[in-house]
């Protein structure tokens, strides 16, 4: 539960900031400042992972994720993956309309769609693995939180790199995954239990 408040404390604090702007912050230039410092060849790289969170690529990793939870014996797991991915979806859709950010001209921005999926998927791979090796709450939390920050950060990093989102955007994004994450697995969990 203390993921999910930290979500819902990222997604608040950062909408509520950029509610109907149009311009990058001073957090934003600074992120922005060091992405573009690549080298030229992270440009292919930054395709190939923004791949991922379009709706073909994403199907593609959010299956290959409930089907490895299914394979380690994890069918609550594999249906929070499945379920989280789509709630992920509508939040943060709707979220574009009701904070108003934009980017290049009109695009709704906040906060990043990519980005919220593959830390959710991070997150939802730490559960599996914390799972597996049978970590205890401290270990369990840092294997969690380190699976929801290797995936956020990546496709962050090909966001700001492409220029798709503000980099506030792409924490709003994590924020979004540890919001929605941990709370459907709760529900899912406890109405498995219940019916089963």
């Amino acid at each position: 539960m203390a993921l999910t408040i930290l979500g819902l404390l990222v997604v608040v604090v950062l909408a509520v900031t950029y509610w109907g702007d149009v311009r990058a912050g001073r957090l934003d230039r600074w992120a922005q400042s060091v992405v573009d410092g690549a080298p030229s060849g992270a440009h292919d790289v930054a395709l190939a992972l923004d791949a991922l969170g379009e709706p073909v690529g994403r199907a593609v990793v959010v299956l290959a994720t409930a089907a490895l939870c299914l394979v380690a014996g994890r069918r609550a797991l594999a249906v929070t993956a499945l379920v989280a991915s789509a709630l992920i979806g509508i939040l943060t859709t709707g979220l574009k309309h009701v904070v108003d950010r934009t980017i290049h001209d009109g695009f709704l921005s906040y906060p990043s769609g990519h980005t919220a999926a593959i830390a959710a998927l991070g997150l939802v791979l730490g559960l599996l693995l914390a799972d597996l090796v049978h970590a205890g709450p401290v270990a369990g939390t840092m294997i969690v939180l380190a699976g929801t920050v290797i995936g956020g950060a990546l496709m962050a990093w090909a966001q700001i790199f492409l220029t798709a989102h503000y980099p506030t955007d792409t924490v709003g994004g994590v924020g979004s995954a540890l919001l929605v994450v941990p709370l459907t697995g709760l529900l899912i969990d406890r109405f498995l239990r219940d019916r089963f």
